[in-house]
């Protein structure tokens, strides 16, 4: 249900915020460190490469939580349309703004990073994001919604090769959870066996991620998810200089009722690690308890780590 924030979970969020910070400092002291050996050595590292390499340095240091997906705080997102018929049991739900703050933090943690002696590597990781109505003082701040995703997963390195100036990166396979943490008739969760394809081109990385919904029981709290948020999702990255553009795509595949979303993100450079971004959302499923409820929205922040 929809909650106050307690000091406790304010403390998170800022010790959360703080690692994140000194991982993204240790991730561009290390990028810079394996720039510099490539030039060295008269190559030029891939920015893929550059990342695993970077992730398997932090992975040594016990002080740095190495990131996983992206970590941002959006301090002025719009919605143009909020979803009120999922709070109804919920007192003063309707007095919902359209205005809030968004924010996301992922790390991973190695459990093997040289798995069966090979480069593959068997790792934990956890993504948490929060739409929080920060400025809505009349409803006493509520955090709208919170999504949790805990998952394991095994990293297969697929070397260094390329068919048609393609190369191969990764083949991730991760066994994942996601849910909003509530209880009926808000609960909103889904199992996924996911199988996830890096592949790099220049200053293009792109990747195709098919799941499989696990099966539940008759007590499924959305048994439609698949009809809204589909099978899989295509994403890809360009970047060029200190700029980075971002963008996702998702489908059911359905002709007789087709829905889907798309995902675009902008980041450019501030001062020092900080970087700006801007991220513009139209579809079903930005967070799961809006699965079935289409919205569109933009927001304007910072990010502490991308994708590259």
């Amino acid at each position: 249900m929809i909650n106050r924030l307690p000091p406790v979970q304010l403390g998170m969020f800022t010790l959360l915020l703080g690692f994140s910070l000194s991982t993204s400092a240790a991730d561009s002291n290390s990028q810079d460190e394996e720039s510099r050996r490539g030039q060295q050595n008269g190559e030029e590292e891939s920015r893929v490469d550059r990342r695993a390499e970077a992730e398997r340095d932090s992975a040594d240091n016990p002080y740095v939580l190495t990131p996983h997906r992206q970590n941002y705080v959006l301090p002025a997102k719009y919605t143009t349309r909020t979803n009120p018929d999922a709070f109804d049991s919920i007192p003063n739900a309707r007095d919902i703004e359209n205005v809030e703050l968004q924010l996301q933090f992922s790390f991973k943690y190695p459990i093997d990073t040289n798995l069966f002696g090979t480069k593959h590597s068997l790792w934990v990781a956890y993504t948490q994001q929060s739409y929080w109505q920060a400025y809505n003082g009349s409803a006493s701040r509520p955090f709208r919604e919170t999504n949790y995703e805990p998952e394991v997963f095994v990293a297969f390195d697929l070397g260094d090769w390329s068919f048609l100036g393609v190369n191969p990166k990764f083949l991730n396979l991760s066994l994942n959870h996601q849910s909003n943490g509530r209880s009926e008739p808000g609960s909103r969760s889904w199992n996924r066996v996911i199988a996830e394809l890096v592949f790099e081109r220049d200053d293009l990385v792109f990747a195709f991620r098919p799941w499989w919904r696990i099966p539940e029981n008759s007590e499924d709290d959305n048994p439609d998810i698949h009809k809204y948020l589909g099978y899989g999702d295509f994403s890809f990255v360009y970047t060029w200089d200190e700029l980075s553009v971002d963008v996702t795509l998702r489908n059911n595949f359905r002709s007789d009722d087709n829905r889907g979303a798309l995902r675009v993100g902008f980041s450019f450079p501030l001062w020092e690690n900080f970087q700006g971004y801007v991220q513009y959302f139209n579809g079903y499923g930005e967070s799961l308890i809006d699965y079935d409820y289409h919205t569109q929205s933009i927001g304007v922040g910072i990010i502490l780590t991308n994708w590259l």
